[in-house]
């Protein structure tokens, strides 16, 4: 049974991987290459499994929010493009959230509690 207060960690599959097994629990790939394990089976997928390690996103500056768009897409605030990073995720100043929530953005660490099961 799977103990729900473990660590998991993001990894990105190789093209055609749709599952990783660890142990006796079986985890499946998300539509994005995506997959949640916990992290004690990480190193053993890494190397025996051909799964990625997905990289820490960079720290956001002081005085700036993350963004994401349900659609991926970046913005303009102030005159300002604020194309997305590979994650799809923009960085703007705090001042521009509350003009890019009513586009559809949403702050990271409300998507984040959404994508697990918490919000």
């Amino acid at each position: 049974m799977t103990n729900i207060n473990r660590k998991m960690v993001r990894l990105y599959a190789s093209e055609g991987q749709d599952e990783a097994n660890y142990g006796t629990e079986r985890f499946r790939v998300h539509e994005d290459h995506t997959i949640d394990v916990p992290s004690e089976a990480v190193d053993s997928l890494v190397r025996i499994g051909g799964f990625e390690r997905i990289a820490d996103p960079a720290p956001v500056p002081q005085g700036h929010i993350a963004l994401a768009h349900p659609q991926g897409i970046g913005c303009s605030w102030g005159g300002t493009l604020y194309p997305p990073d590979a994650e799809g995720l923009v960085i703007v100043p705090i001042a521009a959230a509350a003009d890019l929530l009513i586009h559809g953005f949403k702050p990271v660490s409300e998507l984040e509690e959404i994508s697990h099961g918490c919000g």
